[in-house]
């Protein structure tokens, strides 16, 4: 690839570029503004519904945690018992 087609390629990007930015600006459905305020509202509502979501995996787990608890002592008495009786 010659020079000059190298500087007529990036040429050509860079008026892309802007014809792409300028149709953007102008047929965008709302202001700037608008728009990073609803990204804004819709990544906050992610982070609480990640809370609420990592919260309650705590809770299930806690429970989880304790019948698993329960089980192991229940296996183990009834193993001692098991013992005792042979």
């Amino acid at each position: 690839m010659s020079s000059e087609d190298r500087g007529s390629s990036l040429f050509l990007f860079m008026v892309g570029a802007a014809i792409g930015a300028g149709l953007g600006v102008l047929l965008a459905p709302k202001a700037g503004k608008d728009t990073r305020e609803q990204i804004g509202d819709w990544l906050k509502e992610r982070r609480e519904g990640g809370s609420d979501l990592l919260a309650q995996i705590k809770e299930d787990g806690l429970h989880k945690k304790d019948a698993i608890t329960a089980a192991l002592k229940a296996g183990k008495q009834a193993y001692m018992e098991a013992e005792k009786h042979s």
